[in-house]
């Protein structure tokens, strides 16, 4: 198990814990809230590999060997930035802790990068569109309730959140254009994965009325691995194309959101 997973695990575990005991306080009718926030977030590096280097039926689209820059070959860029909505419906339990249930969605996430084919010139341009849904269970912490510092209109807190991504990767295009041979260009199928996710939360609710208040947050997301199916890739060389395994990446973001909860 890699250090990726045991955080997941981790995370899952403690927050699986909150919710049983926050669960078993009955809260008041007017705890209950719903919030709407918009978001705008970055991608960190997302560098495509295969599944499998070394698999043989159908063949990995890279290989196990090693491009003309000495990284193994793939595709290496990001998914650029891009819009986030929200919405959720919760409830506080205690003073100091409240949970929900949010569904979002992240769009125009596009992939851009460069491959590291041999033989086929520096510049390989790949390029895709990616779009991601996710359905989390969030509990939040209020730190000042919870410090007993009484900061006025200004509630910080900082939140965990544990659901499921579905990252839905179109097809992907790799291009040659200083390729001295025919081959000027590869499209390989679209993928869909359904991935454990979590997300890190630090921010703060400012009350702008009884029932309202103004929530900012910064975010960090896990939202597991992106790639494609395994199936036919088209070449321009070879019009029926040649059946591939799968690639793959991981989608980590990180960003800003701005929203209202409101009380009823």
């Amino acid at each position: 198990m890699n250090t990726h997973q045991r955080l997941q695990q981790f995370n899952l575990t403690a927050l699986a814990v909150l919710a049983m005991m926050a669960l078993s306080i009955e809260p008041a009718a007017s705890d209950w809230y719903v919030r709407g926030a918009l978001g705008y977030e970055r991608s960190e590096d997302a560098d495509l590999s295969d599944a499998d280097c070394a698999s043989k039926a159908p063949p990995a689209l890279f290989g196990c060997a090693r491009g003309p820059d000495g990284r193994p070959i793939g595709a290496y860029g990001d998914f650029g930035s891009g819009p986030l909505w929200e919405l959720a419906v919760g409830r506080r339990f205690l003073p100091w802790l409240r949970g929900d249930l949010s569904v979002a969605y992240r769009g125009d996430l596009d992939f851009d990068g460069n491959a590291n084919f041999l033989g086929v010139g520096t510049r390989q341009p790949a390029s895709g569109e990616l779009e991601s849904w996710t359905g989390m269970l969030n509990l939040f912490t209020n730190l000042d309730t919870l410090t007993k510092i009484d900061l006025g209109i200004v509630e910080p807190y900082i939140g965990v959140g544990i659901g499921v991504a579905r990252n839905e990767l179109g097809r992907l295009r790799f291009s040659f254009p200083e390729n001295t041979g025919n081959h000027r260009y590869s499209v390989i199928p679209s993928g869909e994965r359904w991935e454990v996710a979590y997300t890190l939360a630090l921010g703060t609710g400012i009350r702008i009325g009884d029932r309202t208040t103004l929530d900012i947050a910064l975010r960090y997301n896990d939202l597991g691995e992106v790639g494609s199916n395994r199936g036919r890739m088209a070449m321009n060389t070879l019009p029926d194309g040649i059946v591939i395994d799968r690639i793959q990446t991981g989608l980590r973001t990180y960003g800003v959101s701005v929203g209202f909860r409101y009380r009823f």
